[in-house]
Parts: C-alpha cells; sequence; structure tokens
C-alpha cells in the first residue's frame, strides 16, 4: 500500500457494508450492514464532518427484507419486500434523519428517483402506474413525472465504469501498463477531480483483486491500495468524492476517507 494522502476516518464494520446513501443537509452518510448469518440488517449514520456517529447499528420492525434506497431533505427512504417470493412487491418506508423514527409508508411502491420534495415510483396495481408521492409525507400526488422538477445536484462525485474491449479502458490501460506496470483487466473506474486522477482497476490474482490508485495531474503516487480481493465480478461505485474526501470500502467491512 502506498499512501501520501491523509488519511481522515476509518471505521470497520461487523457486518457486510451493503449499500450507502447520503443525507447532505445533515452531512451524514448513511451505511447499510448486512449480517448474513444472523439474517439482520442494521442501519448506522455517520456524520462525516465531525466523524462521528449520530445513531448506529438501528434495526427495523422488518429484520432483513428491507434495503436502504434514497435520502433527501431529511428523509430516509428504504425499500420493504411485502412477498420473499416475488421481489416485485415492494413498498416504501420513509424515516426521519435524525433518529430513524418512522415518518410514513406506502405498501405498493417500487421506488425510482428523488426529486425536490417529490418521490418518483411505480405501483403495480391494474399494471405499471406511474405515481409522485410527496417526500415529507408519503401523500400520493396528483403530478406526472414529467410535472415534477429535476433533482437538484448530487453532493456526491462518481467516476465512470469502463468495460474492457472499449477504447477508454484501453487508453487507461496503456497508461497503466506503461507508467506503473500494472496489468488491468475486465473493467475499470475513472475520476478527474481536484487536479487529481483516481482510478480503481482489477487485476488477475486467482480471482479478481482490486485496487483504487490516485495520482497527482503531475504523475505522483498519492494513494494506492488493495479494496478487496477473491472477487468473482465487479463493483460500481467502488470509491466516491463527498465534501473534500475520497470515500470507499475496503474489504466490505471497513468504511474509510481520505482528505484531499
Amino acid at each position: 500500500m502506498t499512501e501520501r494522502l491523509k488519511r481522515k476516518f476509518s471505521h470497520r464494520f461487523n457486518g457486510l457494508v451493503w449499500n450507502t446513501a447520503v443525507l447532505p443537509e445533515e452531512s451524514l452518510l448513511l451505511v447499510e450492514e448486512r449480517s448474513h448469518e444472523e439474517r439482520i440488517v442494521t442501519f448506522s449514520a455517520w456524520h462525516y464532518a465531525t466523524d462521528t456517529f449520530r445513531w448506529q447499528h438501528i434495526k427495523l420492525d422488518e429484520p432483513w427484507w428491507v434495503n436502504l434506497s434514497a435520502a433527501a431533505e431529511g428523509v430516509i427512504l428504504f425499500t420493504i419486500y411485502l412477498d420473499t417470493n416475488n421481489p416485485d412487491k415492494k413498498g416504501i418506508l420513509g424515516c426521519s434523519g435524525k433518529d430513524l423514527k418512522l415518518l410514513w409508508w406506502h405498501n405498493d411502491f417500487s421506488i425510482v428517483s428523488v426529486a425536490p420534495g417529490r418521490v418518483l415510483g411505480v405501483s403495480s396495481k391494474l399494471g405499471a402506474k406511474d405515481v409522485v408521492l410527496d417526500l415529507h409525507s408519503g401523500k400520493e400526488l396528483k403530478e406526472s413525472w414529467t410535472e415534477v422538477s429535476a433533482k437538484k445536484d448530487e453532493p456526491v462525485i462518481r467516476p465512470s465504469l469502463y468495460s474492457e474491449g472499449t477504447s477508454y479502458f484501453n487508453t487507461v490501460k496503456i497508461f497503466l501498463e506503461t507508467r506503473l506496470n500494472l496489468l488491468p483487466v475486465v473493467a475499470l473506474e475513472y475520476l478527474e477531480y481536484d487536479s487529481k486522477i483516481f482510478i480503481s482497476y482489477y487485476t488477475k490474482e486467482n480471482d479478481l483483486a482490486n485496487y483504487l490508485l490516485v495520482l497527482s495531474h503531475a504523475g505522483e503516487l498519492l494513494l494506492h491500495e488493495k479494496l478487496d480481493e477473491s472477487l468473482k465480478g465487479i463493483g460500481q461505485d467502488t470509491f466516491f468524492i463527498l465534501s473534500g474526501c475520497v470515500i470507499f470500502v475496503k474489504n466490505k467491512r471497513e468504511l474509510i476517507s481520505y482528505f484531499l
């Protein structure tokens, strides 16, 4: 591991970090943690401005068949699976970002996206029907998707994914081979931000191993860290930029951030 960036935060979870979402108004990174042995999912809220947890390891009434979906304007949205034999039967829960208390629920709703003050999704009644809910009350509104204003700027900056065989993958592959003697395979994620280049790439080590590489535009190596190994496939958004830091999950359990 090469490390010239200064580490800001690190926390190891007992379960697998399955999903994250950002609540920028509260400066919170929400973490979904799953324990397959116990079949329990818990949720934590990391306040990334102070590197403290507002709350940790909270369980909802449904202990397993629930996922963190999105967050906005102080509300956290969860998808709940109503029929374990039919994953298409879904509902949505709206909870408070302050303490995860239930604010509202809708028993027939598959979330698609979030817009200012609104949640866009699909109802399965009478076929697939586009539905708009009020974000804060959960009430169904007589609005169409086209009437809802576009989502505001996303605070998270995410990389682009390029598959092996594409021209962009080949360009970055040649750069990594000639400059650093690295042999990327399958896919890579690429981002340029704050005069730095971020590359998440895979190499063949029995199965796949995933590394994060951060370079200055002048070519100085700032960070080279293994994120995971013994992988059967690739991930997406293996790192992201938030509030002037690069953030990633290492070995599926450790949440790490570095100052940029």
